[in-house]
């Protein structure tokens, strides 16, 4: 039997010394101080098997956010080919139009070129009836001038 268990003996109580209460605190300080130590180890690998998780997460996060990037850049592009096209169709339609156009006021030019070539037709046939009127109202005025005032 040591000494330390001969003088906690329950039969023999011998109480400890000043040096030998010291010497067993700091005993149960180390070993208190080996398990929070082992403690915090346990802890510490728990919070980093989370963290590896957590990482792995956002890892696949981050991969599906770009893989939808990558898609929604792809459907961007296909939508901007299909805006494209439609703007290159909508430009051939307008020229097209535009020519109709400046064919329609070409025929209208035309047209207004003869109603004003008419309208001067008119006129000179109002001024040529008018002369004409006038001409045949002088000599009818003479005819019947003659008929009565001779």
């Amino acid at each position: 039997m040591s000494e330390a268990q001969a003088k906690e003996s329950p039969s023999r109580i011998i109480p400890f010394t000043p040096e030998e209460h010291i010497y067993l605190q700091q005993k149960d300080l180390r070993e208190e101080v080996r398990d929070t130590r082992k403690e915090l180890s346990s802890r510490m690998d728990r919070i980093e098997v989370r963290q590896d998780r957590l990482d792995a997460k956002i890892d696949k996060l981050d991969a599906k956010i770009e893989t939808v990037r990558k898609e929604l850049n792809v459907r961007m592009d296909k939508q901007d080919a299909k805006f494209d096209k439609l703007d290159a169709k909508i430009e051939t339609v307008r020229k097209e139009l535009n020519v109709r156009m400046d064919k329609q006021d070409a025929k209208f030019d035309k047209l207004a070129d003869r109603i004003d070539k008419l309208a001067d037709k008119v006129d000179s046939m109002n001024k040529h009836g008018i002369i004409m009127t006038a001409s045949v109202i002088g000599v009818a005025l003479g005819v019947l001038y003659v008929i009565f005032f001779k």
